[in-house]
């Protein structure tokens, strides 16, 4: 339970502030361990209020996310995500990291989040 807890909620976050800090990877492959540096990002519009929960799935995000172009389109009290595409130099694998989170001025506050393989994210991120 609780490294399921870590791999849902803390890993995207994790991998994020490493990268935040200069470092260019921020976590091992899973096939290979070689090391996942970040490919691309997006960002997506959910349609939950702040106070509101969700499942935290990647079903929940492919039937719900609407992809933006910047953080100004996040009406006020709604929730967001970012959604990192990390790639292995070694073997090419690829994983989304998912930070789902509140904009309250101008601090992000995390609310949930998760890592899924690529492949399920594929078709949904080639919309762009």
């Amino acid at each position: 339970m609780g490294l399921d807890l870590f791999n849902r909620l803390f890993r995207p976050l994790v991998m994020k502030a490493a990268m935040k800090i200069g470092e260019k990877t921020t976590d091992r492959c899973k096939l290979c361990k070689g090391e996942l540096v970040e490919n691309t990002s997006y960002l997506c519009l959910l349609p939950v209020m702040f106070g509101d929960s969700h499942e935290e799935s990647a079903e929940y995000y492919l039937a719900n996310a609407k992809l933006i172009e910047s953080l100004d389109q996040i009406p006020s009290g709604k929730r967001a995500c970012y959604m990192y595409v990390f790639q292995c130099q070694g073997c090419g694998y690829k994983e989304v990291s998912i930070v789902d989170f509140l904009q309250v001025r101008d601090n992000m506050i995390v609310k949930g989040g998760g890592t899924y393989p690529y492949e399920t994210f594929r078709e949904f991120l080639s919309q762009v």
